[in-house]
């Protein structure tokens, strides 16, 4: 699988691949995937973000992408915008966690 494909005009990108690790820690590392996502969601580009491959996830990472993008743009356009996919158990539990504590 390649990091990033498109179908259908929605982006999809093979989180694991794109950050080049499957352990997703550090701010350095949430903040990156969250920039990236900003910037397609200023050119209003859908995407889908896999989660697959991922063995961990941290709140930190959590926080620094999701949670930031969650207080900084419009949670329609998020809705809209971002599709994960792939999320399972302590990652799953990580990213509500982080979403729930918002708004």
């Amino acid at each position: 699988m390649t990091a990033a494909s498109t179908t259908h005009s929605l982006l999809t990108i093979d989180v694991k691949h794109w950050m080049g690790t499957d352990l997703l820690g550090s701010r350095e590392q949430g903040r990156k995937l969250r920039e990236f996502l900003m910037s397609h969601i200023q050119h209003q580009e859908s995407i889908r973000l896999d989660f697959r491959h991922v063995d961990v996830m941290t709140s930190a990472f959590a926080d620094e992408c999701f949670g930031k993008l969650w207080d900084s743009t419009s949670h329609s356009v998020i809705k809209q915008t971002i599709h994960i996919t792939g999320l399972t158990g302590n990652n799953k539990a990580v990213f509500r966690f982080v979403l729930v504590h918002r708004s």
